[in-house]
C-alpha cells in the first residue's frame, strides 16, 4: 500500500503538467496594403511585439494581401504589435531553395516595391495594431508616398 502512494502522486503531477501545456491564446491577422489606390506587391509585413519578443513576417501576394501564419498556427498572441513593411519577401512552401554550389538555382527577381523608406522599420512606420484573443477585423494599411 505503501508504493502506490507515489505512484499516485506521481500520475496527479503528470497530469496537472498536461493542462500547463495548453497553447497560447492566439488572434487572426490578416488585411492588406495599398500605396496610393494600387497594391503593394513585392514585399513582408512585420509584426513587432517589444515587450513578449514576437516578431513575426508575412508576404503580401499579388493583391496587397497577407495572412500570418507560423508554425504554432493562425495569427499572433494578442497584444500591441509595431509595424513594418519591408521590400522583398520570404520563401513559399511551394518554392525550392538553391542547393549549395548551385549558381543556377538563383530565386525568381521580385518587382521592384515603391514602399517609401519609413515604412521599412517598426521604429518609424507609425502603424501599430492591437491584436485580440479570436478573431480580429482585418489590419488594412493604407501607406502614404
Amino acid at each position: 500500500m505503501s508504493r502506490a502512494l507515489p505512484l499516485v502522486a506521481f500520475l496527479a503531477l503528470a497530469t496537472a503538467g498536461c493542462d500547463a501545456q495548453k497553447p497560447p491564446a492566439r488572434g487572426t491577422v490578416r488585411g492588406r496594403v495599398t500605396l496610393g489606390a494600387k497594391p503593394v506587391t513585392g514585399a513582408t509585413v512585420l509584426f513587432t511585439n517589444a515587450e513578449t519578443g514576437v516578431a513575426v513576417n508575412a508576404p503580401l501576394d499579388r493583391d496587397g494581401r497577407y495572412e500570418v501564419k507560423t508554425h504554432l498556427g493562425a495569427g499572433l498572441p494578442p497584444g500591441k504589435y509595431a509595424v513594418a513593411v519591408t521590400p522583398g519577401g520570404v520563401m513559399t512552401p511551394d518554392e525550392e531553395g538553391p542547393l549549395a554550389g548551385d549558381a543556377k538555382a538563383a530565386r525568381a527577381k521580385l518587382p521592384a516595391t515603391p514602399v517609401p523608406d519609413r515604412y521599412h522599420k517598426a521604429e518609424t512606420s507609425g502603424l501599430t495594431v492591437e491584436v485580440n484573443e479570436g478573431d480580429n477585423p482585418p489590419f488594412d494599411f493604407a501607406l502614404a508616398p
